[in-house]
């Protein structure tokens, strides 16, 4: 297979002709990495895009205690740093070679004179980048509540035992029994010998134990359907913090050019015949 049809597994760069592919191809360069070496970091400024000739990248991003957390192993014919090619911002994760790998670098000085000399490259990236903001626009519509999603989830037997742990909690339920309990008691004691329970209420305290062990059960299950309820409410949240860590980052990043550079202004500024020494001797 022709090397240049690696291309066509971009989406950016699909649909484009075999005369622009050659050129595009053509403006590439090859780079082999060793294993475990590092292509990017997160953060890094950007101006290239890679293609998986061989080998395998593994894309991660470090958690708060500052392990990796691989999101994607990519191998051949695959693809990653499109979005700083495209954007010209940092990188949104750490590409690290997994194993010895021969990876297409096309720069970002390349790409746009490639879509000088081939204006239906522009086009094929304005389209890819359409459909990936559909695509986000759909993803988003279909983002519901965690809580309806697993409350449409559970089976009826679920369902009873969350209701009847909800009614054995509420204070209803509560001063029923302790009402039902006295009452019990006391109409057997006023009965006497004609008790239906006499003293020490042998049946009242059979039926008392049999409906605790009944209601702990149900308790049980209820509980451990909300355990697993607050296992992916907290991988949710998690996946949120490390995104929001990663932009902060970005965030602190930009924050820092924009000091560096007014920090160098002012002094241009207050001597402006330092930038150009000629003109001061004149």
């Amino acid at each position: 297979m022709n090397d240049a049809n690696l291309l066509l597994h971009i989406p950016m760069f699909q649909g484009l002709g075999a005369d622009a592919l050659d050129y595009l191809f053509s403006m590439m360069s090859a780079r082999a990495v060793d294993p475990l070496e590092t292509i990017f970091w997160v953060g890094d400024g950007g101006k290239e895009m890679f293609i998986i000739q061989s080998g395998y990248i593994e894309i991660c991003i470090p958690d708060q205690g500052g392990k990796d957390i691989r999101l994607a192993v990519l191998g051949p014919g695959e693809f990653f740093g499109e979005i700083s090619l495209l954007d010209h911002g940092p990188r949104t994760a750490t590409a690290r070679a997994i194993e010895h790998s021969s990876l297409l670098v096309l720069g970002m000085d390349a790409f746009h004179r490639c879509m000088i000399d081939f204006p239906t490259v522009a086009v094929s990236v304005v389209t890819a980048l359409g459909r990936r903001q559909r695509s986000v626009v759909e993803k988003l519509r279909g983002i519901r509540n965690l809580n309806e999603v697993i409350a449409e989830r559970l089976t009826p037997w679920q369902k009873l035992a969350n209701a009847i742990a909800t009614m054995a909690a509420s204070q209803r339920f509560l001063m029923t029994h302790a009402v039902c309990f006295m009452s019990w008691i006391a109409i057997n004691l006023l009965l006497r010998q004609r008790a239906i329970d006499p003293f020490p209420f042998p049946f009242l305290c059979f039926w008392a134990s049999v409906e605790a062990i009944f209601l702990s059960l149900f308790i049980l299950i209820s509980q451990a359907m909300q355990g697993q309820k607050d296992r992916v409410r907290n991988e949710v949240e998690y996946q949120v913090a490390m995104k929001m860590q990663l932009e902060l980052m970005q965030l602190h990043q930009k924050m820092d050019l924009l000091v560096t550079g007014r920090e160098r202004d002012p002094a241009e500024m207050e001597n402006p015949q330092r930038k150009n020494p000629e003109t001061a001797r004149t």
